[in-house]
C-alpha cells in the first residue's frame, strides 16, 4: 500500500482555499479519498517533514495536521490487520474510512471499539470515574488539559495523538504563555490516557522540568503572619492563618494537610518530655510515613480545630495567603523564577504575591535547619524524605521528635 496527499488548486474556496485529498494505491487498485481538509495552496507541502503537511501559516494547521495524521494512522491499521490474517483490502474497506457527502459509514456491530479512537475528553471521564475520592484541585488541573486538547483539536482521540501531534501540541501550549510545570501536567494526563488505554506509553511522551528557588520566610516574616490583626467579620483569613501555621509548623504539603483526621494524632511518651501529641500519618505524594510531635502553637491549633481540619479549595487558599501577606507588610523583592521551553524567565515580586500553599513547607524547612544548628538529618526526617527505607529504625521519633520541638523552641516564632 502507498499513499500520498494531494491538493486540487482547480478548485478554490471562496477564501481560496483548496481541497486536500488522499491517494491511495493498493493491489493495482486506486482510490482518492476526500480527507475534510482545505488550505491555501501556498501552504500545502506533500512531502512535507514530521507530518506537516499544512505549513503553521495556515490558521488552524495544528488541528488539520492531526486530521491528516489521523487518517493515515486509520489507513495503515486497516492495512496491517489484513495483512496479518492474510486478506485482502476491498475498495468498499477504504472508503469506509472516510465520509463522504449525503452518505453515513456504518459501525462495524461486532467490532469491539478500539482504545485508539476514544478521545481525551472520554478518558478523562474513565479516570474520574475510577478516581471517585479525587480532590477539586486535581480534577480542576485536569479539566483544564482538557480544555486545552479540545481547543487544539475539538474531539481528538489517541490514536491521532502522534508524535509529531505532541511537539505541535507543546508549541501550542507554550505560546499560550504556559510555564514548564504547567505543562508537566498536561503530559502527565497524556500519560495517563495511555495507561487506561493500556498502550505503551511513547519514550517520546516525557518533558524535563526545572524549578526555580522556592519562596521561604525568614523568622520575622512568620511572626508577622502570626500577629498581625485581620478584620474580625473576616473570618477566613482567621482560618487560613491557622491553616498556614500549623503547616509550617509540621513542614506538610497542602495535600497532606487536606487528608489529616482525629486518629492521626494520639499521646505518645517522648524522652525526656513526657506525653506530647503525635502526628502519623502517610504522605500523599510518596507514601512515606511522617511521625513528628506537635510544637505547642500546633497543638494548641488541633485542640481548635476538634480533628477536623477546616479545608478549602487550594486556589482560595492561595488568594488568602496573599492578602494575609500583603496585610502583614511582607514587600520585601523576590525574584520568581520560571521555567518555559527550558529558559528561565525572571519576574521580580514584592513578597506577598510569590506565596503559595506550598510556601509553608519550605519555610519550616528552613526554619528547623537554622534553629536546629545545621542538622540536615533532623530537616530530612521532619520533611518525610527519610521514611520508609530510612537507616534510622524505629526509633526516629524518640530521637529526632525531641530534637524537632527543640529547634521550634530555640526559634520562639510563633
Amino acid at each position: 500500500m502507498q499513499y500520498a496527499f494531494r491538493q486540487l488548486p482547480s478548485r478554490p474556496d471562496a477564501q481560496g482555499r483548496c481541497r486536500v485529498l488522499l491517494d491511495v494505491t493498493w493491489a493495482n487498485q486506486r482510490e482518492k479519498l476526500p480527507t475534510g481538509v482545505s488550505c491555501q495552496p501556498a501552504h500545502f507541502a506533500a512531502d512535507a517533514k514530521l507530518g506537516r503537511t499544512i505549513a503553521k501559516a495556515e490558521p488552524g494547521s495544528p488541528g488539520l495536521n492531526t486530521k491528516l495524521a489521523g487518517l493515515v494512522a486509520e489507513l495503515t491499521d486497516l492495512f496491517n490487520k489484513a495483512d496479518a490474517h492474510r486478506q485482502a483490502v476491498s475498495r468498499e474497506q477504504v472508503l469506509a474510512l472516510v465520509r463522504k457527502p449525503g452518505q453515513a459509514v456504518a459501525p462495524a456491530a461486532a467490532a469491539p471499539p478500539d482504545p485508539l479512537d476514544t478521545t481525551f475528553l472520554n478518558y478523562y471521564a474513565q479516570w474520574q470515574q475510577e478516581h471517585p475520592g479525587s480532590t477539586s484541585d486535581a480534577l480542576r488541573r485536569y479539566q483544564q488539559v482538557v480544555n486545552h486538547l479540545e481547543k487544539f483539536q475539538p474531539g481528538m482521540s489517541l490514536r491521532q495523538f502522534t508524535k509529531p501531534v505532541y511537539f505541535e501540541y507543546l508549541a501550542y501550549l507554550y505560546e499560550a504563555g504556559l510555564a514548564d510545570a504547567t505543562v508537566s501536567q498536561h503530559v502527565k494526563f497524556l500519560r495517563i490516557a495511555h495507561r487506561l488505554a493500556e498502550r505503551h506509553i511513547p519514550a517520546w511522551l516525557a518533558l524535563r522540568v526545572k524549578f526555580g528557588r522556592a519562596v521561604s520566610l525568614r523568622v520575622e516574616e512568620l511572626q508577622a503572619l502570626a500577629r498581625v490583626e485581620l478584620p474580625a467579620q473576616h473570618q477566613y483569613l482567621h482560618r487560613e492563618r491557622e491553616r498556614l501555621l500549623f503547616q509550617t509548623l509540621l513542614l506538610l504539603r497542602d495535600s497532606d494537610l487536606r487528608q489529616l483526621k482525629a486518629h492521626h494524632v494520639s499521646e505518645q511518651l517522648l524522652p525526656g518530655i513526657g506525653l506530647t501529641p503525635v502526628l502519623e500519618f502517610h504522605q500523599v505524594k510518596t507514601g512515606h510515613e511522617v511521625r513528628l510531635p506537635l510544637p505547642p502553637a500546633a497543638a494548641a491549633i488541633w485542640q481548635r480545630w476538634q480533628g477536623q481540619v477546616p479545608v478549602v479549595a487550594q486556589q482560595k487558599r492561595n488568594a488568602y495567603i496573599k492578602e494575609i501577606a500583603e496585610a502583614a507588610g511582607l514587600t520585601r523583592t523576590f525574584v520568581r523564577v520560571r521555567f518555559r521551553a527550558g529558559k528561565a524567565e525572571e519576574e521580580p515580586l514584592p513578597l506577598w504575591q510569590a506565596i503559595t500553599t506550598h510556601t509553608p513547607r519550605h519555610t519550616g524547612a528552613d526554619l528547623v535547619l537554622w534553629g536546629s544548628g545545621g542538622d540536615q538529618h533532623l530537616k530530612e526526617v521532619a520533611l518525610g524524605h527519610l521514611a520508609g527505607g530510612s537507616v534510622y529504625g524505629y526509633d526516629t521519633l524518640d530521637r529526632y521528635g525531641p530534637l524537632f520541638l527543640q529547634a521550634w523552641e530555640k526559634l520562639g516564632a510563633l
